[in-house]
């Protein structure tokens, strides 16, 4: 998403480890003295990515869960929510409702949307997402005023 005015030409996904330290206090006697032992244990857990690269060799890591939504309703639907004709309306109210409502259903689906098993409709997706331009859609459907409710009226000419 960082890279906007370069072509995407793959994705790839991965399942990256990642460490985290968590430090536990833990107390013991000792006679009349109570020493205090700290210790840091690792814990490690996996996170889903996508790797987008892009035409300028540079590629980009995405982590797939609420964190990425939250940036693409940030930077994709915030100024140009979904409109009536849009082809992923269904995936851009998953990220609206994710991001916003923190909503475990759509958070499920668009994780099973990011798979590589669908990599060329994640593609296509976000190929689509970076180029979008509603100017020209809404004046398809924004008529005027006039336009809308004067068809078929017959104008009284006094007769």
């Amino acid at each position: 998403m960082e890279n906007v005015n370069n072509q995407l030409v793959d994705i790839s996904f991965m399942r990256v480890e990642t460490e985290t330290a968590t430090a536990t206090a833990t107390a013991t006697e000792n006679t009349a003295d109570t020493e205090t032992a700290e210790s840091v244990a690792t814990v490690a857990s996996f996170a889903n990515t996508m790797v987008i690269t892009y035409d300028n060799e540079m590629t980009e890591t995405l982590v797939i869960g609420k964190e990425t939504y939250d940036k693409m309703y940030k930077e994709w639907l915030v100024e140009q929510p979904p409109f009536i004709s849009d082809v992923y309306k269904q995936m851009m109210n998953n990220i609206i409702l994710s991001s916003i409502h923190n909503n475990p259903k759509c958070i499920a689906e668009l994780n099973g949307f990011f798979r590589v098993e669908n990599k060329e409709e994640v593609m296509s997706f976000i190929t689509y997402m970076r180029g979008r331009d509603l100017t020209q859609e809404k004046l398809k459907w924004n008529k005027p005023f006039g336009d809308l409710y004067n068809k078929g009226v017959v104008e009284n000419t006094g007769a």
